[in-house]
This record gives structure tokens, C-alpha cells and sequence, in this order.
């Protein structure tokens, strides 16, 4: 009985992280970039662009860390705030999302590409981008260039679909999160280690020495 009252209970942890990875597997990454070098007031945008016959996808934007002002213009279409959650689009020819910052510190979000491009034959692929310009985008801040790039590509010619990653100016960093399957695994292994260490223990108390003691 008590091997089952245990047993249960990591089978359902188990199955609940697997459960959690398949709901979640879907591309994430985090970006950050430093700003500490310049001062005063930006703007940093946010940018889906896509042909019209690309295969749909959303961009969501979430984890906002750093000097966040307030919203400065979006497309039609965008949804959500600045520090919760942003979701763009890339049909239509894309959406835009911009909001302004203070420089002088560390920001940073993560972003989450979700849609059927990575699983359906196209030719056509998306282009996410995140950039600082000076106000009125009079110029880029940091070099030429974005800061965090993302080309979608769909699959093409029995290749499937992946996203490329970038920092064409050289100034953000981008990571990839670890999918939740990956935690799953993990999780296993945790288990089976537990496991392990019980049988060890078991064997090793049928082994011991007896105490001399009977009642």
C-alpha cells in the first residue's frame, strides 16, 4: 500500500509536466538588450512584416522588463498592454506595435511564435523584428539595424520549418526558452532517480542486521 500511495502521485506529477509540454511546445524566446550607454527618451518598435500569402502566425510579447513608457501608435489588429501581453499578427501584411522607453538600463521580454508555419509547405516566410530609434524615428539607436530579429520559415521542399534568430545591430541578446517537454524529461529522470534510491533502501534494510530483539 505504500508503494502505491507513492507511485501515484509522481505518475500524475509526470503526467502533468507532460501534459504542460504539449500544450506549450511552441517556439519562446527571451531577448534582452542594454541600454546603458545612452540617455533620454526612444522609441522601441515592434514590427511582423509577412507577404500576403504567408501562413499564418502570432508573435506574443510578455515578461516586460525596464523602463517602459507609454504607448506610442499600433496597427489595427494588435491586442493587449505593455507589462502584460501583446499578441501581433503577420497577415495583412503584417502589424506594428511601438511604445516608448526611457534609455539608460536594461530591458527586456519574451516572445512566443505560435501558427501552422513550421508544418505547412509555403514559400513565403515572417520577419519579426524589434528595434530602437530616436524620437520621431529620426534614427536608430545603437547602430543600424534591429536589435533582435526572427525570420519564420515555413516547410519547404521536405524541410521543416524553424525560425532563424539574429541581432543585426549587435546589441540585444536572444535565448531560446527550453519547451516544457524538455522539463518533462527532465522530470523522468528526477523520478527515476527517486525510484532507485527507495529500491536501494528497501534492499538495504532486508540486509541489515538483525537487532536481537523479539517480542
Amino acid at each position: 500500500m505504500r508503494n502505491v500511495k507513492t507511485f501515484v502521485p509522481q505518475c500524475l506529477f509526470a503526467w502533468a509536466l507532460f501534459a504542460h509540454g504539449a500544450a506549450q511546445a511552441v517556439p519562446s524566446y527571451h531577448v534582452t538588450v542594454n541600454t546603458a550607454a545612452y540617455t533620454g527618451q526612444a522609441l522601441m518598435d515592434f514590427t511582423f512584416l509577412a507577404n500576403a500569402g504567408v501562413t499564418p502566425a502570432t508573435a506574443v510579447l510578455n515578461h516586460f522588463v525596464g523602463a517602459f513608457g507609454p504607448e506610442f501608435d499600433r496597427s489595427t489588429g494588435v491586442t493587449g498592454l505593455v507589462p502584460g501581453q501583446v499578441a501581433l499578427g503577420n497577415q495583412g501584411g503584417g502589424s506594428y506595435f511601438t511604445q516608448w522607453v526611457s534609455l539608460g538600463g536594461l530591458f527586456s521580454f519574451d516572445v512566443q511564435f505560435d501558427g501552422d508555419y513550421a508544418s505547412t509547405v509555403n514559400v513565403d516566410a515572417s520577419q519579426f523584428n524589434a528595434t530602437l530609434y530616436s524620437s520621431g524615428f529620426g534614427s536608430y539607436i545603437g547602430g543600424a539595424g534591429s536589435f533582435a530579429a526572427f525570420e519564420l520559415l515555413p516547410l519547404s521542399n521536405g524541410s521543416p520549418g524553424q525560425v532563424l534568430v539574429s541581432s543585426p545591430n549587435g546589441m540585444g541578446t536572444v535565448s531560446a526558452i527550453p519547451e516544457p517537454s524538455g522539463l518533462f524529461l527532465s522530470g523522468l529522470a528526477v523520478l527515476g532517480l527517486v525510484r532507485r534510491h527507495k529500491r536501494r533502501r528497501v534492499a538495504a534494510s532486508r540486509h541489515a542486521p538483525s537487532t536481537g530483539h523479539d517480542i
